[in-house]
């Protein structure tokens, strides 16, 4: 049996104006709303006044005040659409990156304060090392969350990393902070990070960084596979190859 939708009279109220403001080809008065829509002026008055501190709403000088679409809801259809057209810019190059090193590829982004995996493709290998994606990435863990982090400033970097823990999963897990800090400076050196068998034994991870228009690290591509892939030094070399040639591809692109 479906659910039947609750119905919320102030978010209904709410998404009429947001409507009635986005079709108006001229700014509305408080009154010209208020008969339009069938809300009480007071009602109406406390709604326009959030609506105007969130820019969704512009409030036009009067008399009579006068309302119109404000910036956010265009802010919020240009992210989008922006977010739409990376992917499909980023997709494609990723599963030539799979046919070509035979291994998943993901793509890994700094965002609301944490390290995660926006996008995945799987190789046609018969069996894929998979990554949850968009849930947080320890930075001592993961390739890429170390060149995102190596490729940017000095009190960034200290920032981020004077508010984690560390957590040791194998062996191979860097989980004093000073040793993780030469290692950011090591991955910063060579363009790339690794995964050394540090969040699972037996697998490995290599990525570089992805840069914007202005020279700013914004993401990083990698790839993840069985650690023996990484031991040999002319398959590493193909993925490292493979991996640059993806991300300036990506960059050519998208900026």
């Amino acid at each position: 049996m479906k659910d039947e939708m609750v119905i919320v009279p102030a978010v209904m109220r709410t998404l009429n104006i947001i409507e009635a403001l986005f079709s108006s080809s001229e700014p509305k008065s408080l009154n010209e709303l208020s008969r339009e829509l069938e809300i009480p002026t007071a009602s109406l008055f406390r709604i326009m006044k959030n609506l105007a501190g969130r820019e969704y709403v512009t409030v036009l000088e009067g008399p009579p005040a006068r309302y119109t679409i404000g910036h956010k809801p265009f802010q919020l259809v240009t992210a989008y659409r922006n977010r739409t057209d990376r992917k499909q810019v980023i997709k494609p190059v990723m599963q030539e990156l799979t046919a070509r090193t035979n291994q998943t590829a993901q793509y890994a982004v700094f965002q609301n304060g944490q390290f995660m995996y926006t996008e995945q493709a799987l190789s046609a290998a018969e069996l894929n090392v998979l990554a949850q994606l968009y849930m947080p990435l320890e930075i001592n863990t993961s390739a890429g969350a170390k060149v995102i982090l190596a490729n940017q400033s000095a009190e960034a970097k200290e920032q981020y990393l004077s508010g984690i823990r560390l957590h040791k999963r194998t062996g191979r897990t860097i989980d004093n902070m000073e040793e993780l800090k030469k290692e950011l400076e090591i991955t910063k050196k060579r363009g790339y990070g690794m995964d050394d068998e540090e969040f699972t034994a037996g697998i490995g991870c290599m990525a570089v960084p992805v840069f914007d228009g202005e020279g700013q690290c914004t993401a990083a591509i990698g790839v993840t596979g069985y650690i023996e892939e990484y031991r040999n030094p002319e398959n590493f070399a193909h993925i490292k190859k493979c991996l640059f040639e993806a991300a300036r591809e990506i960059q050519e692109r998208l900026y």
